[in-house]
């Protein structure tokens, strides 16, 4: 619809991969970028209620949060709980983003996609192993290493069991530290956007590095007893 009203041209894709959606896009567009597909990418995604104010059922067990508030990391997290959101980015390759004087956000210097299958925790919860492949090969396309990355914008639902598969997938991959890795999730302020919620973490990580400040993660206090957090290497936003 985006490219018949504007009259692009080239691949035109709609992608639906649930909460990952936002980041499949831009790699997906990113991969087309790469093989000259085309030269521009408008890669948009958003999630929208209607009718509002419809609220939701939490169920114990569930993703949802008991209270209306969401929780990232923390010893009371209960869940997450439905935002409204959307967001856009234009892609191009470096090389023609300098060429044309362009102004140039942020870069993205490699992307991983993976998936788990039947080894997953469940259909909607993904396994420790299949995050770390799909970090490693993003810090392989990069060509970095994991001590080189000072800031992790996270998936961070604040589920009580969600988080922790999250910490110990990026535990997987990152090795030992002279400074911890901080890590953060905009789920706290904004709620869990669906497909859009990719998105929102990929525009907060350009805002921290234009800024130069990363701001804390709300909501959190003390540390879910389930998470296995070597503060060694890894740090919670708790203060600006």
């Amino acid at each position: 619809w985006i490219s018949y009203k504007f009259g692009f041209t080239g691949p035109s894709l709609n992608i639906q991969t649930a909460c990952s959606t936002g980041l499949v896009l831009i790699a997906t567009a990113c991969q087309h970028l790469l093989d000259y597909s085309c030269d521009m990418a408008l890669a948009v995604t958003a999630t929208v209620f209607t009718p509002r104010g419809w609220g939701y059922v939490s169920e114990s067990g569930g993703i949802l949060s008991p209270d209306g508030h969401c929780r990232p990391f923390d010893a009371t997290a209960g869940g997450t709980l439905p935002g409204e959101g959307a967001g856009a980015v234009v892609l191009k390759r470096l090389g023609d983003a300098l060429a044309d004087g362009d102004r140039i956000e942020a870069i993205i210097r490699g992307y991983g996609i993976s998936n788990d299958g039947i080894h997953r925790a469940g259909f909607s919860a993904p396994s420790a192993e299949g995050q770390a492949i799909a970090i490693r090969t993003a810090h392989i396309m990069a060509g970095i290493t994991s001590q080189e990355v000072g800031y992790v914008e996270t998936h961070g639902t604040g589920t009580y069991l969600g988080d922790p598969i999250e910490i110990a997938g990026l535990s997987k991959v990152f090795g030992e530290r002279d400074i911890p890795c901080i890590l953060g999730s905009v789920k706290g302020n904004i709620g869990h956007l669906g497909s859009a919620a990719g998105m929102a973490s990929l525009l907060k990580t350009i805002l921290i590095l234009n800024h130069g400040y990363i701001p804390p993660t709300i909501n959190f206090r003390k540390l879910n007893p389930a998470i296995n957090l070597d503060i060694r290497r890894f740090r919670i936003a708790a203060q600006g």
